[in-house]
């Protein structure tokens, strides 16, 4: 039918009114468009979730030569880098160099992927003789490896940090790890103690199942755990007497070597202090007392507090583990 004046009319009236179901097409896209900025956030929280934008857990690490932030597992590896090299007898400027290096090369996370056969803590190749796959996945392996690799290069304690690192590691970009020098500095002196209390950490929020001591064992396995993971990663010589422990095996004391005294015996358990508020999150730690100052992980980003009432062994790291449920 020829299109009159009238239908011209009626069609323009229409349209300006929204007719022929303008409203509806807005209201679908308004939808999709919604949906897929759903998704998108979905995503990003799966894939980005343990940046510090997500949530509000991580920890921060302050000595004389300023304050850094970690994540958890930053913080956790950082610690474990740290030990591993107190293990070892190496010097405090091995240990920065191991963790700038870390730092400039997964972020301090023990990544599953990297460059070509890269994984790691270090990104250590399999296929150039670091180790297998499995082997490098492991810190303990891991920083261990990279520790002998250092102290086998000549006159290492002479270079500049970067230099250092990149004796070790060859990388593309030898000038890289220059700038993780500050960072591995404070890390240094928190996880090794000579900055005394020098980590707060907050949780996600960790739960934990019940459970009792088993047999004849003196501790709950959490705790028994918890001890081991100590002596595996500052050695068995490094850690001293555990003792003071109740009958329900929820708490005990650890204290330095009987070969350290005073200065050297104060750092080394705040070594151990320190290194356990890092582990709290996987570990089912409750309470951590030294000094005079208790950490708690229900407040654990007040840091160490001064508390009167904390288990007066100047001598010894009290620590306390959840009881589960």
């Amino acid at each position: 039918m020829p299109r009159t004046a009238q239908t011209r009319d009626d069609s323009e009236a229409l349209a300006r009114r929204g007719g022929g179901g303008g409203w509806l097409k807005a209201l679908i896209i308004a939808t999709v468009i919604a949906a897929l900025l759903a998704a998108a956030a979905l995503w990003a929280v799966h894939k980005l979730g343990h940046l510090s934008i997500f949530h509000t857990s991580g920890c921060t690490a302050s000595s004389p030569a300023g304050s850094m932030s970690l994540d958890l597992e930053q913080a956790k590896n950082a610690a474990t880098i740290t030990a591993v090299g107190v293990s070892m007898n190496v010097p405090d400027f091995g240990i920065q160099v191991a963790l700038a290096t870390a730092r400039q090369e997964s972020k301090l996370h023990d990544l599953d992927y990297g460059d070509r056969d890269s994984v790691g803590l270090f990104q250590q190749r399999p296929s150039q003789g670091w180790g297998t796959r499995t082997q490098i996945l492991d810190p303990v392996y891991a920083a261990t490896k990279f520790y002998q690799a250092l102290l086998n290069v000549p006159d290492w304690q002479k270079l500049p940090l970067t230099e250092a690192a990149q004796a070790v590691q060859k990388s593309g970009a030898p000038s890289a790890y220059a700038q993780y020098e500050q960072f591995a500095t404070v890390l240094t002196a928190v996880f090794t103690g000579s900055a005394g209390a020098g980590l707060g950490c907050t949780l996600d929020g960790p739960t934990f199942p019940p459970q009792s001591k088993a047999g004849a064992a003196l501790l709950t396995s959490r705790g028994q755990v918890l001890v081991d993971q100590l002596r595996t990663q500052f050695g068995s010589a490094n850690v001293g007497r555990v003792s003071g422990i109740p009958a329900n095996g929820l708490s005990f004391d650890v204290a330095a070597p009987g070969s350290l005294s005073g200065t050297a015996a104060t750092a080394r358990t705040w070594a151990y202090a320190n290194w356990a508020a890092a582990q709290a999150e996987t570990t089912g730690i409750a309470q951590l007392s030294y000094g005079g100052k208790t950490w708690s992980a229900s407040d654990g980003s007040a840091g160490w507090k001064a508390d009167s009432g904390a288990v007066a062994n100047a001598a010894a790291l009290h620590i306390v583990m959840v009881s589960g449920g």
